[in-house]
């Protein structure tokens, strides 16, 4: 036969791992005890009367009588439709209308007793105690009721300390029998030194054998009340949801009418966004860049006097607007650097090799310079409440400061056919051409032409 030592160990469990368990089963408990007390009180099943049963006797322990008068009745010499009577007016006394009692055996009747157990064996504890009971008891486990409760835990030793009740089956029998007779229905067999402790008592009677609490209609009466509550519940539930489903149906015409609107209102959108970028294309085109006559008078601002171009060309090299000059100057360099501080052109770039002018001490140059794009003005969108701002105008170099008009000197009268220089004159280089009329009126106001020499 086993021992306690024999059984297995437990592992050690932490100290508030085994408090939250205990608060959690005495919590537990509390409500199971609480919310059973108020569903037996709505369905009318209120305490079960605890009864003593002795040689020739029959007592009501708990609850008593409202007037507070003894509720004892004396079965000796009684017929049992008289007991039966007799039995069935005392519960009546006591509020109990369905005949049910709950037996409460005395001390003598029954062992007490605390005992402790490993804690691994909490999980089957019933059947351990059943192993254990011809050492825990007097008596073999067939021959007894038991029935126990966890009082204390001992989380560092691995401990549990037990409350167990045991009594004979023979007793327990007979007084379960006799009751019986009398036409109650046992609910329970406790014992009597744990009624009204806040634990509750001990119930030795299997519950396969504990009589009927509610008759067969009042269980029907309870399954169509609690099938009334899910149907109600379900109702609550699906009732919104189908008012729901019948609004979101009545809303679908309306949804596919703007539906159909968005969508011609969007191909019209398109439509215009086409159109508008058909209509900007050439715009685009054509305010991308600055007019050439800029890009001349700008070249001709940034020019220095000594330096006369004899051809200029505007094309297009790849994705930009070029400018190439070809002309004469004292230093193509310097020319670059000059070129460079433009606001309308950029990256100078001498074409080809610098050669020896036709003048003494000058330079025959070709550069390329690529001509900046100009910026394109906002774009304001067509159904735009608002006004369209003004287009910005062309960027133009500003005017050059106005100068003092200086004389013309006196015409040189052609020399006649056959003179020659005289020794020491140098021949004058020719004038920039004029790309414009207003251009050239300009050139010639600010920088008078030179005699004209001999020719090259």
């Amino acid at each position: 036969m086993a021992s306690a030592s024999e059984l297995p160990s437990a592992r050690p469990v932490p100290a508030w791992r085994a408090r939250l368990v205990s608060f959690w089963r005495w919590w537990t408990g509390e409500l199971r005890k609480v919310a059973y007390e108020r569903f037996a009180a709505l369905r009318g099943m209120g305490e079960v009367p605890t009864v003593s049963l002795e040689a020739s006797a029959l007592a009501v322990l708990r609850p008593l009588p409202p007037d507070g008068a003894e509720a004892r009745i004396d079965l000796a010499g009684l017929e049992p439709a008289r007991a039966q009577a007799a039995l069935r007016t005392l519960l009546e006394r006591v509020g109990e209308s369905r005949g049910r009692v709950q037996l409460a055996l005395s001390p003598q009747e029954a062992l007490v007793r605390r005992v402790t157990m490993p804690a691994a064996t909490e999980e089957n504890l019933a059947q351990v105690l059943a192993f254990e009971m011809d050492r825990l008891t007097p008596f073999r486990a067939e021959d007894v009721y038991f029935d126990y409760r966890i009082v204390g835990r001992d989380a560092a030793a691995g401990q549990l300390a037990l409350q167990l009740a045991v009594a004979r089956r023979e007793r327990v029998d007979g007084f379960v029998a006799r009751l019986r007779a009398l036409g109650a229905s046992v609910q329970g067999v406790v014992v009597r030194e744990g009624l009204g402790g806040p634990a509750g008592a001990l119930d030795l009677l299997p519950s396969e054998q504990r009589g009927e609490r509610e008759s067969v209609n009042e269980r029907l009466v309870q399954r169509s009340l609690v099938a009334a509550v899910v149907i109600l519940f379900a109702l609550a539930l699906l009732i919104p949801l189908w008012r729901k489903r019948e609004t979101v149906i009545a809303l679908l015409p309306l949804v596919a009418k703007a539906q159909q609107e968005a969508q011609a209102t969007d191909r019209i959108g398109r439509d215009v966004e086409r159109q508008v970028e058909d209509y900007n294309f050439l715009l685009a085109k054509k305010l991308s860049a600055y007019p050439v006559l800029a890009y001349l008078e700008e070249v001709s601002r940034l020019l220095p006097d000594n330096t006369w171009l004899q051809q200029m060309q505007y094309k297009l090299n790849g994705k930009t607007h070029e400018l190439q000059m070809t002309g004469e100057t004292a230093s193509s360099s310097k020319l670059i650097e000059v070129l460079t501080s433009s606001k309308l052109l950029r990256n100078p770039t001498p074409r080809g090799t610098t050669t020896r002018g036709s003048t003494p001490n000058s330079e025959r140059f070709t550069i390329g310079v690529e001509a900046m794009a100009r910026p394109l003005p906002e774009t304001v969108p067509i159904l735009s409440s608002a006004p369209p701002p003004a287009a910005p105008r062309a960027a133009t170099p500003a005017a050059p400061p106005a100068t003092p008009a200086q004389p013309a000197p006196a015409q040189r009268q052609p020399a006649p056919q056959g003179a020659t220089a005289p020794p020491g004159a140098r021949p004058q280089p020719a004038s920039k051409p004029a790309a414009s009329a207003s251009s050239a009126a300009w050139a010639a106001q600010r920088h008078p032409a030179p005699p004209a020499g001999p020719p090259k």
